[in-house]
């Protein structure tokens, strides 16, 4: 009874995770288009789920707070805008589910609201006054307070090129609401040494089911994607009215690359990815910026 018990708290069936991204980090003084994100996470093993069909549901709650602004902070006119000033903080609930060790299906829903009600305008104001920037002068343009209730959807599947060692991951998406329309392809290559996807950190399944004799996995990822994109709240506006005083035209679509590198332990991960896009507004140039990801496993 004691091993039993030992053997189940061993487990890890939690973690949290915080990501910040940013264009800041490449260090070249950039502060443009996607200029920052927050993003928490708390995702924990569902116990509900027949274990003869799925060998992994997870479950995780989001909340992220994202904004983004033109080039030429300094510039309140609005004609010399490239992009729209957009804030975005939103909620939002997912669960993966595993059919087996190297295929996952991901869906979900987000609420949230764009606008002033973002906490945008004045979270990047503070922090310019803070660390004695230039404040931003064209946020009286921002697209204006709306709701945002999307559907999203990521299916992930991996293909083994040498085991334990190479392998590539697709990556099919797509969302529906009142903030973001878009159908996205990714396929990633990682070199180095890899679990199977459903106790990989590459989709956050690390907990649950083969956390206990879980060993270190490290690898480099090199990554292309696809986008055609629909719409985009930060971009256009609201899907129902006209009202923001400055808006501009989508690129429909989008294609990005990254690289980055993993290192993961049983209880810890570390991320850190670069990530390029080729313009998404027609007024606008290429971007880039680093993301950092830090997630901690608990025991419950």
């Amino acid at each position: 009874m004691a091993f039993c018990l030992h053997s189940q708290n061993a487990y890890r069936n939690a973690e949290f995770s915080f990501t910040s991204e940013n264009d800041v980090y490449l260090l070249n003084g950039s502060d443009e288009y996607y200029s920052n994100g927050f993003l928490l996470n708390y995702r924990f093993v569902s116990k509900r789920f027949d274990t003869t069909q799925l060998v992994k549901e997870i479950v995780s709650i989001e909340l992220s707070h994202k904004f983004f602004t033109p080039d030429g902070l300094l510039d309140s006119q609005i004609k010399n805008l490239d992009r729209p000033y957009a804030g975005v903080l939103y909620a939002g609930i997912y669960k993966a589910k595993f059919k087996n060790a190297s295929t996952r299906f991901n869906y979900g829903v987000m609420l949230g609201v764009t606008g002033k009600a973002s906490g945008a305008e004045a979270l990047q104001i503070w922090y310019h006054n803070a660390v004695g920037f230039h404040r931003p002068a064209g946020w009286q343009h921002q697209i204006k307070n709306a709701l945002v209730l999307n559907f999203n959807t990521v299916h992930n599947k991996q293909f083994t090129l040498k085991e334990g060692n190479v392998d590539l991951i697709t990556s099919s998406s797509g969302m529906v609401g009142t903030g973001f329309v878009n159908l996205k392809q990714n396929f990633d290559l990682r070199f180095g040494v890899l679990a199977d996807l459903n106790r990989s950190s590459f989709v956050n399944a690390v907990i649950g089911k083969g956390s206990r004799d879980f060993k270190r996995e490290r690898y480099v990822v090199l990554g292309y994607g696809l986008s055609y994109v629909h719409h985009d709240i930060t971009v256009s506006g609201s899907l129902f009215n006209d009202d923001s005083p400055h808006v501009s035209r989508l690129m429909p679509w989008l294609s990005s690359f990254r690289v980055g590198w993993t290192t993961s332990s049983k209880g810890f991960t570390f991320k850190m990815n670069f990530h390029w896009f080729t313009k998404e507004v027609r007024t606008a140039r290429n971007h880039s910026y680093i993301s950092l990801d830090f997630a901690f496993r608990l025991k419950k």
